[in-house]
């Protein structure tokens, strides 16, 4: 079998065997059915279940009773139907075009009854859900339509009075049924009336914000996947606004009160004098190092210290170039005509070294903290930044590439449209698929993609990169900051957690690559702390994750803060908390010793920034 195309939404697979025989299925996140297209080939259905009973529906068109504006098609030219059930307890339907009368063979075998020699035609298979008795009525409508290509627009739209912000993002199909004038057509049972219109099911965050025209009302009920409740739509079109939030900027999005910036200067002179000597060789531990002097350059410039500043400045370019300019570094980075993406030399050497990052794992997790660094530069220093800019853009057509023409890279490595956020995976192969761990760091790669393109000037560029990062930060809040309620709902009562560690293709963890402990999985969905973080981390979720009562939840917040004994884990933690208590907070927070990627002054600009969302508990 090959890949023999890919599109925003999904990827099409072809299997080639002897004597022309072909079969090409395309695989799209939410269909209803998943359809396989053949060419001489021997069709077979197999399954590792006892198939206990098959089941062909009866072809029937609509009495003349039924609604006369329907287009009429002849019965020959209608897909045949079968419904199987398996010893699971779960039903299937089977469609088939031209009409297949399946036969078993064994306890688990289905052959075609009716065909001799070789099939030209497609093969449809859609689970009937916990409700099958209802569903396969709504499935039968929608039999025979499967998309051929897909596409996904992106724009941004005003509320009518100007106010409201949001992004329109719409998921467009093509199907096999497209070219043709039919709107409906109907087979199989008296009482079914068939639409040409394709069915597919949208998560939990995109049922928040749907355009509700395309819901079913009368819909498919009963499918779950690992992001909770699926919700049925009809229509190739499938379009939701998400709501666009305050555009993070450079700045901090308060103003610092005047103590609170006498108190931040002296912290900046503290952190500059010993915070800035960044060891370490490999990209991600480097870039947290770059973005944490960059962070310091950023302060500096608001409070004013222009002295500091330029300091603070020189060392940031002194850090990049050797990485990006002379490549005199111990791991040079390196492009790979392979894959298209610029990786390791370590890294394409040992899949297990630098997190995997040769065969692309977390790219956007490392190469954002390089673009936030070269963003700060290329805002406050022109001229410094010039030698660094294009490899500081290659960088960024690596994971964030905005050009789906572009030769040498794929457009937006990691971001998947459909599920609303990255996914960190590269070609590793993992039994439960792809995952994602670090929200805070997705964040981050789109926040300094859209500061990096404010900073050059691109505001179309810029936009674009406003919409994928608050889709990015509302899928994080969504699916790894739920409330207990909400996580029930979306992963089920044995999941009582209020963050999730790992979000897999197939499930929800809550632990870390390197770790159980409650602090990291906390932590993890945090940092690093910027005027973005605020897009993900909100109020009522710290409040409630926050937990105080040990006893109801020992995995809570101020527990896992307390059990981390006063490190950079514990002061993520307790950043967030001054959302709810910021005297608190800042007592707590600055007790701690921060995190290699952080300062204490990066945590006391953020807590003094965001304190009018703070309500002091006390």
């Amino acid at each position: 079998r090959k890949v023999t195309g890919a599109d925003a939404l999904g990827v099409e697979v072809t299997w080639t065997g002897s004597s022309g025989a072909q079969m090409c299925s395309r695989f799209y996140k939410g269909m209803a059915f998943q359809t396989f297209e053949m060419q001489n080939m021997a069709p077979r259905l197999t399954t590792i279940h006892a198939v206990l009973k098959v089941e062909q529906l009866t072809r029937a068109v609509l009495s003349a009773q039924e609604d006369a504006a329907q287009v009429q098609r002849d019965v020959s030219d209608m897909p045949l139907m079968s419904k199987v059930t398996l010893n699971d307890g779960s039903q299937w339907l089977v469609t088939s075009k031209p009409g297949i009368t399946w036969q078993q063979q064994g306890s688990s075998t289905l052959q075609p009854q009716n065909i001799n020699g070789s099939y030209t035609g497609f093969v449809q298979l859609a689970h009937l859900g916990d409700q099958p008795a209802n569903n396969i009525n709504v499935l039968q409508r929608y039999a025979g339509t499967y998309p051929t290509a897909g596409a996904v627009t992106y724009a941004q739209v005003q509320g009518s009075d100007g106010t409201g912000r949001s992004s329109n993002v719409v998921f467009m199909y093509q199907t096999n049924t497209a070219a043709s004038s039919d709107s409906t057509h109907v087979y199989n049972t008296s009482s079914v009336s068939t639409t040409m219109q394709l069915l597919s099911f949208v998560l939990p965050h995109h049922a928040d914000h749907i355009n509700g025209t395309s819901i079913l009302s009368n819909g498919l009920s009963g499918y779950r996947c690992a992001k909770g409740p699926l919700t049925a739509v009809a229509g190739n079109l499938i379009s939701y606004n998400q709501p666009l939030q305050q555009r993070p900027g450079f700045a901090g999005p308060g103003a610092l009160a005047d103590g609170d910036k006498s108190q931040l200067q002296q912290q900046l002179l503290r952190d500059a004098a010993t915070s800035t000597n960044v060891t370490a060789e490999d990209p991600y531990f480097f870039g947290k190092g770059a973005a944490k002097v960059a962070r310091l350059y950023q302060i500096a410039q608001e409070v004013g210290d222009a002295t500091t500043a330029a300091a603070l400045g020189k060392k940031l370019v002194a850090l990049l170039t050797p990485w990006l300019v002379a490549q005199s570094n111990s791991d040079p980075l390196v492009y790979d005509s392979t894959w298209g993406g610029v990786v390791s030399t370590l890294g394409i050497s040992d899949p297990s070294l630098d997190f995997g990052q040769g065969r692309y794992n977390d790219h956007h997790f490392h190469y954002g903290y390089f673009l936030y660094a070269g963003a700060v530069l290329a805002k406050y220093d022109v001229n410094a930044f010039a030698p660094l800019r294009e490899p500081l853009s290659q960088l960024l057509r690596d994971y964030a590439n905005p050009s789906a023409s572009d030769a040498q890279f794929p457009f937006m490595r990691h971001f998947d449209p459909y599920d609303g956020h990255s996914w960190a995976a590269g070609l590793f192969t993992f039994a439960d698929g792809r995952n994602q761990e670090s929200t805070g760091e997705a964040l981050n790669a789109y926040y300094a993609a859209y500061l990096y393109a404010q900073a050059l000037g691109l505001q179309e560029t810029a936009e674009f990169y406003e919409i994928i990062l608050n889709m990015e930060a509302a899928s994080g809040r969504r699916y790894w900051h739920p409330t207990r309620a909400q996580a029930a709902q979306l992963y089920g009562k044995p999941f009582v957690h209020n963050a999730v560690g790992i979000l897999w293709s197939s499930k929800a963890d809550y632990v870390t690559f390197f770790g159980a402990n409650p602090e990291y999985v906390y932590g993890i969905q945090m940092l690093p702390f910027t005027p973005a973080s605020g897009m993900l981390i909100k109020q009522d979720w710290v409040r409630e994750a926050w937990c105080p009562d040990n006893s109801t939840c020992a995995d809570g917040m101020k527990p896992a803060a307390q059990s981390a004994s006063k490190n950079g884990w514990a002061q993520f933690l307790y950043t967030a908390y001054a959302l709810v208590d910021r005297n608190a907070a800042l007592d707590n927070a600055a007790a701690c010793t921060p995190d290699d990627g952080n300062t204490l002054t990066n945590t006391l600009h953020w807590i003094y920034t965001n304190q009018q969302l703070a309500i002091d508990s006390n």
